[in-house]
Order: C-alpha cells, then structure tokens, then sequence
C-alpha cells in the first residue's frame, strides 16, 4: 500500500462477482461497490461483518460483542435469507439456519484483498439467496502476502488477538502461505461470558503464462460460556426452572481448488469445494456437510459480443437434531428439532450470459439460469436483462430487471422451533389478573411455496474530477411466497389439551406453522461517494433510503393496526442509513481515521419494533515511522458513547478501546 490516498482514488477499481470474470466498475450494469483493503484496515473494525457497514444498503447490527445480523435492502433479522455470503466464491450459507452465521465467517482482515459486493438480482450468475445481493469476500494471492507478518491487540472487556502469517516462493510460479488467527473477549460487554476464536489456513497459488490454479484448506473453531436456564414442567410449581451454563460451540472446515484456463478466444473456469459446519447452539444444533462443483466458460464469439455459460452441482448433507420424545420436561429458552433429520438436498443449475456491444457507448446483458432444488422438488427460472450507456469516460448510466430466488428453507420445511414465554391472563377488560408459563411452538410445512423477488433498478455513475466519485442507484423490488406466520391456535390451555391430555403447571401451548402469503414491495435510494479533496485526505461516503410495504390476509397478524408479525415487523424498518469515513494522513507516518455511522429511528405503533436512532463514532490513530517498521494503533469503538443496544431486545454495546501493533516483516 505505497500507493498515496488520491492515487488510490484514482484508480479504476475493477471486481469479479458481477459476471465471474474482472471488469472495471465503470462496465458493470449493476448497483456494485467495492470495499478495499484500506477502507478495511483504517477502519479500525475487528470482523468482517462489522466492515460491511462501509457499504451504501448494508444493514449490520450488532448483537453481541462477537455477533451480527447483516441485511441488505431487507429485514434485519438473524434469519436473514436473501444475501448470498461468499468467500472467494465459497458459499459460507448455513442450511441450519437458513442464513449467515457471523461470527463463523472471518479470516486474517490484513489478506482481505477487497470486499465485493452487489446489490441487487443476482441470480442468474449467482442462483438461490442471490436475491437482495452478494457479498463476495476475496483474499490476496499468496504472491502478494510474503515473508513474516504478526500482530496483536489488547483492549476492553479481556479482548486479545493474536495473529501470525507466514509466505513463501516455493519456485517461479507457485506460492503459498499459512495463517493462524486466535481471539478471546467477553460476549457481552455486561457480563463476563468468555467467547474464544481459533482459525486457520493454507493458500497455494500457481501461475504460468495461460493458466492459474488456486488451493485453499482450512477451519475454525468458536466456543462461548453462557449463564443459562431451562424448564422442567413436571418439577413442583415452585421449582420450574433450573439456570445453570451452557458451552455453545461452533467448528468447521473446508478445502477448495480453482482452476483457471486461458485460450485466444475461450476462457475455462473449474471451482471444487467442500466443507463441514457443526454447532451445538440450541435453535440450530446439528452439522452439515457441502461438495459443490461449477464450471463456466467465456466465449468470445467475435468483436460484439462474448457468451458465458457453466452449470453446477451442489450436496448437502445433514444431521440436525431428532425430535425429543418427551419436549415439556427439558424447555430451553428456544430451540429447534426436526422429524426428518439426517438427508441429501441437491442444487443442480445450467446458466448463459450474452454480453454485446450493441454501438460504441450501448452495451447489453442478457442471461438466465435454471436451477432445481431437491429439498422441494421445484424448478426456478432466473433471468436478467440489463443495459449499460457510457455517455463519456467520466460518466455512465445503466439499467437492469431480474428475478431471483430463495434457496428453500431446511428450517421452514423440516423443522420445527419453539419459544419458552409467559401467557398474561386478562379479565376481560384488558386487566391483567394471572400469568401462566407457555410455550410457542411453530411446526414446519413442507407445502411453501419459493420466496422469489423482481428487481428493477437504475443507476447512474460520475467522476467530475479524478479524485471525485459519485455512484447512485433507484431500485424498485417486489417479492413473492416471503415468509410468515402461517396457522395457529392452542392446543393447551390450563393445561387441558385439545386430544384430551394434561399438562402440568397449567402450562398453554399455542401450535403455529410457517405461512408464505406474505407480499412486500421494496423501493429507495443509494449513493456513495468518494472524494480526495486533498492528497492526504479522502472520504468515503454512503446513505441509503429505504421504504418497505408489507400486505398479506388470512392472518390476524396481516391486521392494519397488528402490534406485531412479520407484516409489521417489515413495514418497521429505519428509513436512513449513513456512514462517513474519513482517511486522513496528518503528518509523516500518522493517521488518524474517523467513521461516523446513523441509523435512523423507528416511529411506529407497535411497542416490540420502536426503535432509537443509532450515531457512533469510530477513532482509530496509527503511527509507523517507515513501511518496513512495526504499526501501532489506538481504536475506540463507539467514542463516548454509554450503554446502547442496536436493536431492541438485544444484548447493549458501549464504547470499546483496544491497541493494535503489527509488523509485516518481508
């Protein structure tokens, strides 16, 4: 990173997730923003999760001091299913839970190369989960991360890091590198739960004149202490509850092979990965097992125009957790279990993409994919029309429409989940004269419809000068088959059931099922902007304005005035989202970074999704007196701020400070 700040604003910054082939920003017709290196490192975050929130649409949460919810143009829940997360084009999306474990996905920030993300359909290229974007995490080549490079970090709430990297030349044309990454903190800034991180990996890459191969091995290790409860219903009245603790771990592996061909007028791709995820967490216990195989071609078929095509194959094997023969005696605070626990789901898709320079400035892209899913025995069609003007080098306007698809949900079609709660028993008059203990259990239905979404989006791009970019981008987006509450109605109530069984301690239980009749449109705005005003500053700037209609019937929960639902709980939304980084090099081998986050309130009249707005500030102030000298750096996460929570019902964060010193020795 010799480069200075406005030359880095200068370049054309090029990425590969579009269209699975490099290609400057400036030619792809799509919502797309890259997240570099820099941007990562001088903002101070400790994960990658925490970084995304560099980018226009990107919702991220923190629900721990250790956990996150990340959405984009959507919901901000932990069953987020509409983001396809990748790692170097490694899909890390948890069947178990039918969304993005957080705090799983993480490797060395340092060999993050950039952060590639699209925002918008992308299913043709990229098939299920590919509805609202992708988020592609790609890391260096070996070649550009040699010799010795280790840091360390101590700060607030008994967090530790340590971090060691090592490369090598093995010949002319093949590199490689190993990494180990370890990490302890608190959970919770309020409580002392100890959360432990340990991963690592190896990368090879080899590289000749027509052709590049890429391996890649590694895993990680995640492990937290809880202070816990469960309920044993047939205990005394007056002994329901035992608390205790509880270890929840996570661990995975993988292995994956890229190959790369290149002849005078076809370029050959082949990816092969496999991995291995396994957790004990209550509402997702169980592991997984994934073989994925893809391979695609770029056809040059003259000087207009060049056709992609490829197809895939994907297993999932599962083992999740039975269902118990006897729930009411051990009721944890959540919990999940499924009457059909160990399967084979497969993933079979066959894509084209034609792309034609229709005049000197117009060019076009078409394609679609047709992918199967076994889980369901259903056949998607996912097609994308877009165009792309480039009125002048400094300026380009672009347009597109495309479908997408959800991938079919484990956790909707096989399992089922249930809540530990209170029942408050009224008199009639809205008085609240007794509670009892219940239990929500939501069964699964294997009757669901896809959750699909139309996109339609417009964008313009403009660099007036070289050091000032403007990308913007409206978008429409409408989705089908979203789900919902679906059935419900009690089965126990005072511990009398409906089959003629009792129950004891007067416990209720009120049996749901998962709905798909839930229809949401979806529209706003989204800008980002980056300026080098002068050579030692720059800002990287986004905002994002959303709104979100929500309708569905047949529910009490699709009520105008409903107090909560998913209905509701998408129609409450924060409008606003802006984030301001500010790099700015004050004197030789110092910096100091700012990066100002908002989010905007929630005003509705339901108590269970009014929200606060959020502002934070980022510090983070660096020293390194040559490249080849060690780093230092004082974070504070949150500058000033007292205890908070992000979203409503979770754990509060607060200001963190932390110091960081690293040395890349080559």
């Amino acid at each position: 990173m010799s480069m200075s700040l406005e030359e880095l604003s200068n370049v054309d910054i090029s990425m590969t997730s579009a269209a699975k082939k490099e290609q400057s920003i400036s030619d792809i017709p799509a919502a797309a923003y890259v997240i570099t290196n820099e941007m990562i490192r001088r903002s101070g975050v400790r994960s990658v999760a925490e970084a995304l929130a560099l980018a226009p649409g990107v919702q991220v949460t923190r629900i721990a001091e250790y956990n996150w919810q990340v959405s984009l143009r959507g919901v901000n829940e932990v069953l987020f299913n509409k983001l396809l997360v990748m790692v170097d084009g490694r899909s890390v999306y948890s069947p178990l839970m039918s969304g993005s474990f957080w705090h799983t996905i993480d490797t060395m920030l340092e060999d993050i190369e950039r952060i590639e993300i699209i925002r918008g359909t992308a299913g043709t290229m990229w098939g299920g989960n590919a509805a609202n974007g992708v988020v592609n995490i790609i890391t260096k080549n070996s070649q550009e991360t040699q010799g010795h490079f280790v840091e360390v970090a101590h700060g607030e709430r008994s967090y530790q890091e340590l971090n060691y990297r090592y490369g090598t030349t093995i010949n002319d044309k093949l590199t490689a590198r190993a990494y180990v990454k370890g990490l302890t903190g608190d959970y919770y800034s309020m409580n002392d739960d100890l959360w432990r991180n340990l991963r690592g990996g190896i990368r090879a890459d080899y590289e000749d004149e027509h052709r590049q191969f890429t391996f890649q091995v590694g895993g990680y290790h995640t492990k937290s202490d809880h202070y816990w409860y469960y309920a044993d219903f047939y205990n005394d009245p007056a002994d329901v509850f035992t608390y205790t603790t509880i270890d929840i771990y996570a661990r995975g592996a993988y292995a994956s092979f890229d190959w790369y061909e290149q002849t005078q007028r076809t370029d050959y791709e082949l990816h092969v990965w496999a991995d291995t995820n396994s957790t004990n967490e209550p509402s997702t216990q169980g592991e997984f097992y994934t073989f994925d195989v893809d391979a695609l071609a770029h056809i040059k078929l003259n000087d207009r125009h060049e056709l992609t095509t490829g197809g895939g194959v994907r297993a999932i094997h599962r083992r999740f957790v039975d269902h118990p023969d006897e729930l009411y005696s051990h009721v944890e605070p959540w919990g999940r279990f499924s009457n059909d626990p160990t399967g084979t789901d497969m993933i079979i898709n066959g894509y084209a993409q034609l792309e034609s320079q229709l005049t000197d400035k117009l060019t076009s892209t078409l394609g679609a994919k047709v992918e199967y899913f076994s889980l369901n025995d259903t056949v998607e069609f996912q097609p994308q029309a877009r165009l792309l003007y480039k009125h002048s080098p400094e300026q380009q306007f672009w347009a597109g429409a495309g479908r997408a698809v959800v991938t079919p949900s484990f956790v909707a079609t096989k399992t089922d989940s249930y809540f530990l709660g209170t029942v408050e028993i009224t008199d009639g008059k809205g008085n609240v004269v007794a509670t009892a203990p219940g239990v929500i259990i939501t069964e699964a239905n294997e009757d669901l419809k896809n959750e699909s979404v139309v996109t339609l989006d417009v964008g313009h791009r403009f660099s007036p000068t070289p050091t000032l970019n403007i990308d913007s981008t409206l978008f429409y987006s409408q989705y089908n088959n979203t789900l919902m509450e679906g059935e419900s109605a009690w089965d126990c109530t005072f511990g009398q059931c409906l089959d003629g069984s009792t129950l004891p301690n007067g416990l209720f239980t009120l049996i749901e099922s998962y709905g798909d009749g839930l229809d949401v449109d979806n529209y706003g705005f989204e800008t980002a902007i980056r300026w080098t005003p002068f050579e030692s500053l720059t800002l990287n700037t986004s905002y994002s304005y959303t709104q979100t209609e929500a309708t569905c019937s047949n529910h009490y929960t699709c009520e105008i005035d409903a107090p909560a639902g998913m209905k509701t709980k998408y129609n409450s939304q924060p409008a606003h989202l802006v984030s301001v980084q500010s790099l700015w090099n004050f004197a030789p081998g110092w910096q100091l970074d700012l990066w100002y986050k908002h989010k905007s309130a929630v005003d509705t009249d339901s108590p269970y999704y009014k929200e606060s707005s959020v502002s934070t500030m980022d510090l983070r102030l660096a020293w390194q007196h040559q490249p080849t000298w060690p780093r230092l750096e004082l974070v504070v996460d949150g500058f000033g701020e007292a205890s908070y929570s992000e979203l409503q019902g979770k754990a509060p964060v607060e200001e963190t400070v932390y110091f960081k010193a690293s040395w890349n020795i080559q």
